[in-house]
This record gives C-alpha cells, structure tokens and sequence, in this order.
C-alpha cells in the first residue's frame, strides 16, 4: 500500500520510440510550463514494450508514480522512494556494512523488486539502459536526477523478452521533464536528531526555441549527515542481549608472558587479561575482555551528491526529430567509519587469530602492563623472553589515533559517473516510426577501508616500525614501538571514558599508525555502449478492435570492465602472501592471503562482452474488449556463455466496462556478468556461524568455464475494478504473479559450508570434522586441521564459487486500491493502499561437490541474514489518505511491514549465547514495524512565481526497527533506523 497516489499505465506504448503522429509528420510535443505539469499522450513512453498503445487498464501491470506524487511525501532521494515499494525486497542504500550483501557499496543505492536481488531489476533513465556499479551488474539508483524527473513507471513482471538479460523480476524506468519550460528552484531541510541534520537544493531550467526545439538543464546537491550508532539505544543493547555485536579480539587484550629460569632451565608462563576492560567500556566473561565495535560505526555517513542532467529535443524536420540527454552525477563518502582496526585472522607466520603476533620484551609499554596486572618485571634470574599477544586487535576500546574525536577507522568511497545517450527519430509514413539511439555511460569507483599490514605490525611491536626506521637498533634511527597494551591511550572516545591506565608518553603517534594502517581497496571502471534500432507501426491489417502493431529491432551492448587495486600493497601480483613483498607462498594453498591481518587484496583485472540481440513484438487488437500481444527476444553472449530465446505473451479482456482482465506469460533471462566468468577472486567478509558468529574472510571466485545464463518462467494473472462511486473514482486491482527461476547465477553458501564442515556448531569452541568432504574448501589457523584439536573458531576463510544454483520458486498476490472524491468547489478526499502478500519463496537443495549443504527451504516470513534472497516478509503494505483544499494539501501515511523469524534459531532454545553460557533469544521473533508520517504543501502566488511551501513529519510516533541478532541489533530492511525525523522544503516556479 504504498504512500504515493497509483495510477495504471499500460505495457502497449513506444518505449524510446517518441510521437506518433496522425499524418506523416511528427506532432510537436505539448509544453510543460514551469507553472503546470502537463503530460501531453503523444510524447508518453510506456514501460514494457516497444508498441504505442495507452496507458489505462494495462495488460501487464505498471505502477506509475509521478514527481507531485513525491513532492507531496516529501521524496527527495531515490532510497527514500524505493524503500517505501512494498514489492521491492532487501535493497542497498543505508549503512550496512556487517552484510557481505553490502560491502563494498557504501553510497550506492540499488531496486531489488520482489527481492530477487538488484541484478534482477532493469532500471531504464528514458527508456534505455543506465549506470551501472562497476563489476555488480545493478544500477546505482542514488546517481538518478530526482530534480528532473517526471514520473516513474515500474513494471512488476518479467520483461526479457523486451528488454533483453536482467529484467526477470521487471523493470523500472526514470522518466525525465523533456519539455519542461521556465526556472524551477527546491531546497529542503531534514531536521534528524543526533546528526548535522540533511539538506538539499536543485535547480532546473527549460527553454522553447523556434517551436521546434526545447533544452532542459539542471542540477542537484544532496548532503546526508553522519549519524553515528552510539546516537539510537536500540543499536546498543549490551552483551548479554545482542552478544553478536562483540568480539573477544581486544585492546585490552589477553596476554602470555614467558619467564626464562636460570636456576631450573625452564620456562614459566603466566596468561594475564590486560587492565582496563570494563573501565574503558567493555565486559569481562570467562576471562576475556569482550569488546563491541559497533558504536564506532555509523547508521548513515557522511554523504554528499551531485547530479546535473540536461536533454535537447529537436525537430529537424517534419519527419525527423533528434533528441539527447546527458547525466554526470559524483558521490563522496570520504569519512566511512569502521572499528578502530579489524580483528586478526592471519598474521605473518600465517593464518589464525590466536597467538598471531608477539610483542619484544623490550618494548616501552610492556613495564606498566607488568606492573599493572601485577607480574614481576625482567630479571637477571628470571628473564621475560617472549611477550605473546593471545587475544587481540590494535586499538580496540583506546580508539584509533588518526580520529581524535570517534577513534574510529577511517575509509572512504567516491562514484564519478556520465552518461550520454542520444538518437533519431524517423517518421517514414503516416503509421511507420524508425528509432536509432546510441548510449554510452561510464563508471568509475574508489572505495577503501583501512587494513593494517600484519608484517609492518609485528615489526612495530619489535620497535622496528614507521616509514623512516633504517637502523638497526629497536626504537632508534627512525625505528619506532608499537604499544599494544592499555597504557597506550587517554581514554575512550566514542563512550568519553578517560583511561585511569594511561601512561603518558606511552602512546601510539600518528605518524605510525599511518605507516600501519593503509587504505586497502579497488578502483573500478565499468563503461557500455548501446546501440539501439527499432522499427515499430502498424501492419496495415485492420481487426476488430484497430490495426494489427509491430514492433522489430535489433541491440548491441558493449560492456568493459576493469579494477585495479589502489596500492601495490594490496595488489596480490605483487603481495601475495602473509608478508609484504614476499612470493614463497606462490603455487601453494595459501597464495592470495595478502599480507593484511583481516582484509583481503585483490588483483588488476580487465574485461569485455559483447552482447547482440534480435527482438520482435505484435499487439493485436482483436475486438475493442480483447488485446492480445506476444515478444520475443535472441540474445547472444557468445563464447563461453552461449545464447537464449526468449517468448512471452500478454491479453487484456475488458468483461464489463468496470471490470478489466490482464495475464501474461513468458520466459526470460539474466546473462552471467564479465566479472562472474572471470579466473579471479575477491574476497569478502563473513560471521560464520560455525566460527561463532566471528567475521572470517570469503574467497568468491569466478567461474569461466561453465557458468550458463540463468533462465525464469514467469506469469501474471489480474482483474481491474474501475467505476465512478459517489462523484467520484474507484480503482481496485489484485494481480497473482509466479516466477521460477531455473540456473540461478549465485555463489555456493560460504556459511552452509562452514557450517557443515564445523558440525553445525554455533559456539566457535567445538571441534570441526577434519574428514569433512568439504574441508578443502576452508582454511584453518596454521593451514591446518587436526582432529579432535581444531575448533570452529580456528575457521580462517572459506571458499566459495559462481555457479549455477538451486532452483527458486517465488509466488504472490499483488493489491492495489485508489480513489478520489470531490468534497465541493476546490476540495477533494483521495485514499489508497498497495499490498504485496508473499506466498512462496522457495529454494531447493543446494549441492557442493555431491554434498547437500543447504536443504530446501521456504524463506518466506524468514530473516534469511545468512541465505539468500535475505529477508521476506510475508506481508509489506501501505496507505494514505489525503485531504485538499484549493491550494492546501495534506496527507497522511502508513507503512507496515510483518515481522520474520531467525531462521538460525528454528532448532536452538535458547538460540544464542555469550562465551559463558548465559542464553538469549533477542531478535529470534524481529517484531513487525509500522511508520505513520503526516505531509502538508501550500501553494501560493509570490512575486510572480509559483512558490510551494512542504512539510512533513516522517515516524512521528518514532518507532523502532525490528530487531535482529546482528551486529547493529536491528534488521535494516525491516524498519527506519533514524528515528522521528522532521522535513522542510520549498519549490519555486517561474
């Protein structure tokens, strides 16, 4: 029930395919002026099909939102509109950093209709292909220019054999004001509670020239504020509720002291827990200092963008017309936070978070941490001869020195995108169009977190670090000491915790730190040509209820791909093994661990597909009640892919004037992405379940020898209600939708397969089957596994790869309800809801290597946090109802979405635990989450401008999201983290 207006627009329009006109002359397009919205018929582009109909009672089911429908919710980004579509699934667009889904997409926005995955939804600016993130195969909906658009129509069904690969779940279309005219202005103010607050200002102009010719140019700027976690207490639930947001890898950390003795000639060590634990914000459980590094994270960052966009129509002739857009758009998150340093799971001796490093004896800090926790200090009977770090991160509670203010870690991402697409229109008789269009778009991203070099670290803590250190002498000649103990820092600085261990002089410089810590991350450039050539009219055969249409034409798209590591210390060409600048580990198991004690690296890599498509389509108005179309598509990927065709059908059959039928049904398709083919990996990180929930690295490698395009029967089934009641009009709609899919392109489950290796255990502290046929699939700690000796914890990385998975099975009742009633002279009542009901999402088995490590499931009404397709609730629904007079204008909203089970937590009671045992069942049942929002806009006359005042009240009884046990204690895709949120804004037309 979504909050915006809904109107039906059909699938039987010229997308990309501008006025036809009634005589062999193109009709000129209607204006839109600044002080009035018109959408003139002739230039309306349809989504779902190449043939121009209307857009009432459609044949395939099309949801249209216009740019007042926004306005009067008080949209002003992509998310924000996406987020409130009850078909749309989990998509990428708010912080959430702890997903595997989500990393590496900070500040990307993605549409993931009926949460298939975003690489399943075609997004359109204009009809033709966008932008898309560089090497993920989905659009980032965060570059589109909110400021020009007119409207956006999304088709809920799959439309391969029209669009050709990536429409199996439908398609949404960005349509911009290309005959806007006059000078529009929008500010906006968001008022949000422990953040700089957001804002945004966008500036569009339209000129006419000569009757013949309209260019529209503008530009947009939106600022979103840091909102860090520490500010929402149900992101902070503490550990005995949420221990999943907590690692025993610390600073304090747990340290083994070793004790030569002369007189025996034996050696003595003593295990000792750093001091400071629960003084710095910690907790302490079986001996071991638990830290939690979510309140150095953020629920949004900092976050700037901008678009400019302009389009130029020309009427060159009575037949031709020439039209183009072009879009730059650039987003900047140059302050990401992190925790202070990541956890360890390999050192330089190799993998394994235990024991991974070791500190000198002579190192400065050591003295206080003895005298501290009450060891005696080096003696000339009992030297200390080895200080070895247990349990243990950098950093940890003491904050990151390089952020005086959090101390968090600090990473970045930048998108720089353009786009130009341009093409001509051919009127070559009174009912015949020809259409040739040119697209080209490039992206370009750089995004880096900060990982620390575990050989640079053990040198550190030698006294052997820093970038000028040439001597040879421990902390001498530029060689410089890392502290690894709690001495190092003045306090805490997320909690303001003053340290009462602090030993001034003892603590970390800048200088080394930066010398440790480097931003490890890619440069990725994706760049496509499209060339486009439809000829689409009538046959000249006349049936019952009009002319027989057609549509044919033909498509290439051009794709390449590249990326490239941003410092040669992340390149594993160049670093592919556990030290820096070592190449002894090249040709065994262990080459691309990269010398990052919890990051991985990746290697350069450049890629190309070509891709070549054949399309036909035929509406056939049988009778003026029956309508009948039919599509079909070739696509050709080449070596090693292969080719597809794809057929689909369509009918619409007015029963009565105010019922209307509509079906389709057909195949359609997604090809394998340049990147999915590639020999490379990349590698992500994972909290295994068998490793206790502890994050762990996951090798993704790509599959270039038989990794075939992924395949989808869909088909839709609806009914239309439609009449005037009570002066006014009634719209209802219900439509039942199915689609299998079959070869779905996925990655093999990395958590499935460390669990099935590491007995389906939870704790991390039970043993692992070392007979397992799996086991070749995960690395362990020393690249080994012992029975009876190695435990789930010991899971370093695991490997997983592209393939061809289980096939999926998803089915669902679409509702649909919209009226309007006049109350009098310049007043009117409008009401309505949409509602998505998932039926099924069902999954079959999931074999690696003949072993069925995910059995079947139906993950409807699940939280799916570790599975695909991530969560599905059973119900997600909107409403509103508004209220106008004259020039006022007020409306109220809901939104629901049903809360899921854990589906970790169908066979345990209680379904987690702390290392000491103590049970908890928090987010085992998230809860459902229901918004209310209230909305006013006043019109008024103001110096001869159209001026619009807005308001608007979002959450305003400030609900909560539904919680998870997650690191952030809450699922984001079921619930808004912000919080009460209050909106100002201003529109100005001349």
């Amino acid at each position: 029930m979504t909050r915006f207006t809904l109107r039906h627009s059909c699938a039987l329009g010229a997308l990309a395919i501008s006025a036809l006109s009634a005589g062999p002359a193109l009709a000129q397009a209607e204006v839109e002026t600044a002080g009035a919205a018109n959408q003139n018929d002739n230039r309306i582009i349809v989504t779902g099909s190449y043939i121009r109909g209307t857009p009432e009672d459609a044949a395939l089911p099309v949801d249209v939102f216009t740019a007042d429908d926004l306005a009067e919710q008080g949209v002003d980004s992509p998310l924000e509109f996406i987020k409130e579509l009850p078909s749309v699934g989990a998509s990428l667009g708010d912080t959430n950093q702890f997903s595997t889904d989500a990393q590496g997409f900070q500040g990307v926005g993605s549409l993931n209709l009926r949460g298939l995955g975003p690489q399943r939804t075609l997004v359109l600016l204009n009809g033709k292909r966008t932008i898309l993130t560089p090497g993920a195969g989905f659009v980032d909906t965060q570059l589109m220019p909110l400021f020009a658009l007119e409207r956006i129509e999304l088709l809920k069904d799959g439309a391969g054999s029209t669009y050709g690969s990536d429409a199996i779940a439908g398609v949404a279309n960005f349509i911009t004001r290309s005959t806007f005219t006059g000078f529009e202005l929008q500010g906006d103010y968001n008022f949000i509670d422990g953040s700089d607050n957001n804002y945004s200002l966008s500036a569009l102009a339209g000129f006419e020239f000569a009757d013949s010719a309209n260019f529209v140019i503008g530009a947009g700027w939106q600022h979103r504020s840091e909102l860090g976690s520490i500010e929402r207490d149900f992101a902070n639930v503490g550990y005995e509720t949420n221990p999943s947001a907590y690692s025993a890898l610390a600073t304090p950390g747990l340290f083994a002291v070793s004790y030569f003795d002369t007189g025996t000639g034996t050696v003595n060590t003593q295990v000792r827990p750093d001091v400071g634990c629960e003084d710095l914000g910690g907790t302490v459980d079986i001996g071991r200092c638990y830290f939690t590094y979510v309140p150095f994270d953020n629920i949004t960052e900092d976050e700037d963008r901008y678009q400019v966009f302009g389009e130029l129509t020309i009427d060159l002739s009575d037949t031709i017309r020439f039209q183009a857009d072009a879009l730059y758009s650039r987003s900047e998150l140059t302050s990401l936070n992190y925790s202070p340093a990541f956890p360890p799971t390999q050192g330089p001796r190799g993998s394994g978070f235990v024991s991974a490093f070791t500190t000198s004896p002579a190192n400065p800090g050591v003295a206080a941490f003895l005298d501290q926790v009450g060891l005696p200090q080096s003696s000339p009977t009992a030297p200390i001869v080895a200080v070895t770090n247990v349990l243990y991160r950098p950093f940890g509670f003491l904050g990151n020195p390089l952020d005086p203010d959090r101390g968090a870690g600090t990473g970045g991402a930048v998108n720089d995108a353009f786009r130009f697409s341009g093409g001509f229109e051919f009127a070559l008789s009174d009912t015949l169009t020809l259409n040739v269009d040119g697209t080209f778009w490039e992206s370009d991203r750089e995004a880096y977190a900060p990982g620390i070099i575990g050989s640079r670290l053990q040198a550190a803590l030698n006294g052997f670090g820093g970038p000028d250190c040439t001597g040879s002498t421990a902390g001498e000649n530029g060689c410089l000491w890392f502290n690894p103990f709690a001495n190092a820092g003045p306090g805490n600085g997320t909690f303001n915790i003053d340290n009462p261990f602090y030993v001034p002089g003892n603590e970390n410089s800048q200088e080394l730190v930066g010398w440790l810590q480097v931003p490890n991350g890619t440069r990725e450039q994706e760049s496509q040509f499209v060339f486009d050539m439809v000829l689409a009219g009538e046959t000249g055969i006349q049936l019952g209820g009009g002319p027989l249409a057609f549509a044919v034409g033909t498509q290439f798209r051009d794709t390449r791909y590249s990326s490239d590591p941003i410092i040669p210390e992340s390149n594993l060409d160049i670093n592919p093994c556990f030290v820096e600048g070592d190449q002894s580990c090249v040709g065994t198991t262990t080459e691309g661990v990269g010398p990052f004690i919890f990051l991985g690296g990746s290697r350069p890599v450049k890629l190309k597909q070509d891709v070549y498509a054949f399309f036909a389509e035929v509406n056939a108005p049988i009778t003026d009640r029956l309508e009948l179309s039919a599509a079909v598509r070739f696509e050709d990927y080449g070596s090693p892919i292969g080719s597809t065709i794809n057929p689909k059908g369509s009918a619409r059959f007015e029963v009565t004037d105010w019922l209307t039928l509509r079906g389709s049904v057909g195949t359609t398709f997604r090809g394998p992405l340049a990147s999915n083919v590639s020999p490379n990996f990349v590698t992500a990180l994972e909290g295994f379940t068998a490793a206790g929930g502890n994050y762990k690295s996951k090798d993704i490698y790509g599959n270039p020898t038989d990794l075939d395009p992924e395949t989808a029967f869909t088909y839709n089934i609806g009914a239309i209600f439609s009449a005037p009641v009570g002066g006014g009009d009634l719209t209802l709609s219900v439509d039942y939708w199915s689609i299998d899919l079959k070869d779905r392109i996925t990655i093999t489950p990395g958590n499935a397969i460390a669990s099935y290796v590491g007995n389906f255990q939870t704790t991390g502290q039970e043993e692992v089957d070392c007979s397992s046929p799996l086991v070749n699939l995960v690395t362990f700690s020393n690249n080994q596994c012992i029975q009876g000796t190695t435990l789930g914890i010991d899971i370093s990385r695991v490997r997983t790869d592209f393939v061809n998975g289980p096939d999926v099975k998803i089915a669902g009742l679409d509702f649909a309800f919209d009226a309007e009633f006049p109350l009098g002279d310049n007043a009117e009542l409008g009401f309505g809801a949409n509602a998505v009901w998932n039926l099924d999402y069902s999954f079959d088995d999931f074999i690696v290597q003949d072993v069925n490590v995910q059995p079947a499931y139906d993950a409807v009404g699940f939280g799916n946090y570790f599975r695909d397709p991530n969560t599905v609730p059973e119900w997600r629904a909107n409403a509103f109802v508004r209220l106008g007079f004259g020039d006022f204008n007020a409306r109220y909203s809901v939104q629901h979405i049903d809360g899921v089970t854990d589906d970790r937590c169908l066979t345990r009671d209680p379904c987690f635990s702390t290392a000491g045992g103590v049970g908890t069942n928090f987010g085992v049942e998230s809860g459902s989450y229901t918004q209310h929002d209230f909305s006013v806009t006043y019109d008024l006359q103001l110096a001869g401008a159209d001026v619009q005042m807005q308001a608007s009240v979002d959450n305003f009884t400030d609900a909560e999201p539904a919680e998870a046990q997650l690191p952030l204690g809450y699922n984001p895709f079921i619930g808004n983290a912000i919080g009460r949120n209050y909106r100002l804004g201003i529109r100005t037309r001349f």
